[in-house]
């Protein structure tokens, strides 16, 4: 086995953190949706600041949002896997793509449900 082949995104000599940090990098190149996603997380974050929720809420609201952006991180690398890879059929780079996609909107709307949950309550009793 050749270690050089130019298939092999880790290089001698460099660290995982490298690598990992490389392939983010590469995938918020190539999505321009996972900015949007992250500037979303920017008035959740200062409504929650404002509403001041609390331990338990506030628990609630990373954990729905990381799952959300991970969701987004993951279909972007899977669509860079599915342009890359030749191997390939067109019905299962379809079904990967959908899948992709299916997850980002479940978890956007398990997200939104969530962020319901908690600030609907807060903002009724401000009202």
């Amino acid at each position: 086995m050749e270690i050089s082949h130019a298939d092999y995104t880790l290089q001698v000599g460099s660290s995982s953190l490298q690598n990992v940090m490389g392939g983010l990098r590469k995938v918020f190149v190539s999505d321009p949706g996972l900015p949007l996603q992250l500037f979303i997380t920017i008035p959740i974050i200062a409504a929650g600041i404002v509403l001041q929720m609390n331990a338990v809420q506030w628990l609630l609201i990373i954990f729905v949002t990381l799952l959300f952006l991970v969701a987004g991180i993951c279909r972007t690398a899977a669509l860079l896997q599915v342009s890359n890879d030749t191997s390939l059929s067109s019905f299962q780079a379809s079904r990967i793509k959908c899948m992709g996609t299916a997850i980002v909107v479940i978890t956007a709307g398990l997200s939104l449900f969530t962020y319901l949950m908690v600030f609907v309550p807060k903002i009724i009793t401000l009202l």
